[in-house]
């Protein structure tokens, strides 16, 4: 990177410039990440939120998430299907391409994320 490019990079991380779609608001959710066929998931803690992503905390930072996600946010009843963009320790921060209500969810591949939220709710 250039010297020029380095100052403007470095300016625009103090202004707080977002390169995301739509802002995301602080939370505190209780959250599952699906993955896998089988329907696995992992507890996680949703920090932060937005239309189009958020990030997540996970009991591990060793785990290593796939690059394909299911969220259920259990309070909202919503199931966030989308990627993992990038992974920090145990952070994780997901893209989302298309949000469900967890009450609707009848495509099969989504049983296992209803029966969970039907069960905690």
């Amino acid at each position: 990177m250039s010297a020029s490019a380095l100052s403007t990079h470095r300016s625009v991380q103090k202004r707080g410039f977002e390169r995301r779609r739509s802002a995301r608001r602080p939370v505190t959710l209780g959250g599952l990440l699906f993955f896998g066929l089988a329907g696995l998931s992992i507890d996680c803690v949703i920090r932060d939120i937005s239309d189009h992503g958020a990030r997540v905390a996970v009991p591990r930072a060793s785990w290593r998430a796939p690059k394909e996600v299911r969220l259920l946010s259990v309070r909202e009843g919503r199931i966030y299907c989308g990627r993992v963009m990038w992974n920090r320790g145990r952070y994780l921060g997901l893209d989302f391409s298309r949000v469900l209500d967890a009450a609707e969810a009848i495509e099969p591949e989504l049983a296992p994320i209803r029966a969970a939220w039907l069960a905690l709710r």
